[in-house]
């Protein structure tokens, strides 16, 4: 359906009255007879005119348009959802009668939302518009353009830092200690690192010894060092999903006050119907992590520490490393595997020992790939007294070996078959006995069909092993990016204020006070656009406010709200007391009158004489019923 389609039905829709009182404010008097699809085409063809058009968008200032970005950022929300949003800058009585403002200016239209709940839409007349001059995410949320913020040095979830807690984890030590400038990494990250390496069966616990997933780690390996950081990162957060989501909403190039990450986990929490929970509590998390940090200007997303220059590895003839520059994640992880991270910094030491070197082996990179490693990354061939060293740990290593898969077992009918089957052998780890073969888990489909082929069985396989994707992360299956991919409005929505003119021009109209009164109401509400609409023709006389001491004027506003229903009272008690309620009874104590009513939005009964009331205005609950 077409916007203009979509607006067409919902004003079409209004009660009689509704649509009447709006045909008459925009366009005059009523003429019979008279067609109300003919009445809806002169609406609609007012309200696009390019100068009406202008001023409707002229007269939205910063405040509606907080509202108006936050109604359109979170699709159909709630009146509870939104005041929830705006609750820490003004009262509800204020919010309320600014969404029935917003509302009777045709910017925003109810509309039913899940299990019969009112929620409110960006109105889709003025829908494109008010995307392209007015809807501001920045504006709502409260964040301030800013550089991006770089880590000043390497955080937990850096590759570099990854590493080295691998390194010193499989080197079996007990506490590690990787060594940074200035300070030593806290405890709690190794922790984490390791939780997470564990999680996602990149490491595998087997009795005192974490053993590395060969598999596991080639995924690793297809990632660059930002999606790894990444994956950390949420792995992490992944205790609490909204921390993670939170988090990665957050724009880099942007800070975010007290208020500002406030509406972005309370945003973050409703679209991904989550509890916002302690929002304090979030942000002290995200900083005790190292993911933010907060300035003057507000909390800022840190990215990690970067570098350009292409890394190179210095071995020295005492199998110390010397690494500077960047390393991808699998030439950082094969160097954790076979040697022991002896200090992090801009040029990192590392140190290649017996008990490193064969645990390298056993992690199912070959020694070979090491070896290209250091002389691709030094530049030259490595000392022969390190080739030697290399080689005859490589044999030590071999002498004693430790697999994991499957046995087949057959009898002296289909060994020698077997035996002689070039196809099998390619699948064969090793032969443990006659007729004894053991399978690696990856090759065991294939060489079992060998075996039925040889003998003319349909053998049963073992259920064949799944293994979930290790970066299946919290985010996945929810789609925020329009946290971070808006355009700012067009700066050439230029502000024009005609207030005064037409306050001016009511002033010389030969008409009564009372309807002075009423097209004065309407400039105050941004209903009027044009001085072609000052004309009394219009000009439906309705009982909306009583002030002062006009005490008959009071009791008959109340009367009216009570009667024809569909509308709040809002009540001035004083400069900083004022409350919307919905009057169910007046009732004579004394020489006064008791307004009892319910309270906005709480639903608490309350009673407040009308003698205390100072000013009384009417609030519709909604112009569209």
């Amino acid at each position: 359906m077409k916007p203009t389609e979509e607006w067409r039905k919902l004003i079409f829709d209004l009660s009689d009255q509704a649509f009447f009182d709006l045909v008459r404010n925009y366009l005059g008097d009523i003429h019979t007879p008279f067609n109300k699809h003919n009445l809806l085409d002169q609406l609609e063809a007012f309200l696009l005119k390019k100068s009406n058009l202008d001023q409707i968008i002229s007269m939205i200032d910063s405040s509606d348009a907080a509202l108006l970005s936050a109604i359109d950022f979170l699709g159909k929300a709630g009146m509870e959802q939104l005041y929830s949003l705006f609750s820490d800058e003004k009262p509800y009585y204020s919010f309320y009668t600014q969404l029935m403002n917003l509302e009777e200016r045709l910017l925003i239209c109810p509309v039913r939302g899940e299990k019969g709940v009112q929620t409110v839409v960006i109105s889709p007349i003025f829908r494109d518009e008010l995307k392209k001059r007015v809807i501001d995410i920045d504006l709502f949320l409260g964040c301030k353009k800013a550089a991006m913020k770089r880590a000043s040095r390497y955080s937990w979830y850096d590759v570099p830092v990854i590493s080295a807690y691998l390194s010193a984890l499989l080197a079996k030590k007990g506490k590690t200690s990787v060594l940074i400038p200035g300070r030593n990494l806290a405890p709690e990250f190794e922790e984490i690192i390791r939780d997470i390496l564990v999680k996602h069966s990149l490491l595998h616990q087997t009795g005192r010894h974490l053993v590395p997933v060969k598999e596991s780690f080639k995924e690793l390996f297809s990632l660059g060092s930002q999606e790894v950081s990444h994956f950390f990162i949420q792995s992490y957060l992944d205790a609490d999903p909204l921390e993670a989501l939170a988090y990665e909403n957050m724009r880099t190039d942007r800070a975010y006050p007290d208020r500002a990450f406030a509406r972005l986990v309370k945003c973050t929490a409703y679209l991904a119907g989550l509890d916002a929970g302690d929002i304090q509590s979030h942000k002290a998390n995200l900083i005790r992590a190292n993911l933010v940090v907060e300035e003057g200007t507000g909390l800022r997303k840190l990215t990690p520490v970067q570098t350009s220059e292409e890394g190179r590895i210095v071995v020295q003839p005492d199998f110390s490393l010397y690494v500077q520059g960047t390393l991808d994640p699998e030439e950082n992880i094969t160097l954790a595997f076979y040697s022991e991270i002896r200090e992090l910094d801009v040029i990192s030491r590392w140190e290649v020992t017996r008990e490193s070197f064969m645990r390298g082996i056993r992690s199912g990179i070959s020694a070979g790939s090491f070896i290209r490693l250091l002389e691709e990354k030094s530049g030259a061939p490595l000392p022969q007294n390190i080739l030697f060293s290399f080689k005859s740990w490589e044999e030590e290593c071999q002498g004693i070996a430790v697999y994991r898969g499957c046995v087949i077992k057959v009898d002296k009918r289909f060994s020698k078959l077997l035996d002689n089957n070039s196809t099998f052998k390619r699948y064969m780890k090793e032969k443990l006995f006659d007729g004894l073969y053991l399978i690696s888990d990856e090759d065991f489909p294939e060489a079992m069909k060998v075996v039925e082929s040889i003998s003319g069985q349909s053998l049963a396989l073992p259920p064949e092993k799944k293994t979930a994707n290790i970066f299946s992360l919290t985010v996945e299956g929810n789609d925020f990016s329009q946290f971070k991919n808006y355009e700012k409005p067009d700066a050439r929505a230029k502000k024009h204020d005609i207030s005064d003119r037409l306050l001016k021009k009511i002033e010389t109209l030969d008409i009564t006070q009372e309807q002075k009164d009423i097209l004065t109401d309407r400039v105050h509400r941004k209903l009027i656009l044009s001085e072609d609409q000052l004309d009394s023709g219009g000009v439906r006389y309705e009982l909306m406010e009583a002030r002062g001491i006009d005490y008959n004027r009071k009791m008959r506003l109340c009367q009216h709200v009570m009667e024809v229903g569909g509308a709040f009272l809002e009540l001035s008690l004083g400069t900083d007391e004022t409350l919307l309620v919905k009057p169910v009874q007046l009732k004579k104590v004394g020489n006064d009158m008791l307004i009892i009513g319910d309270e906005i939005p709480e639903g608490a009964q309350i009673q407040v004489p009308l003698r205390k009331v100072r000013y009384m205005r009417k609030v519709r609950t909604s112009l569209m019923g």
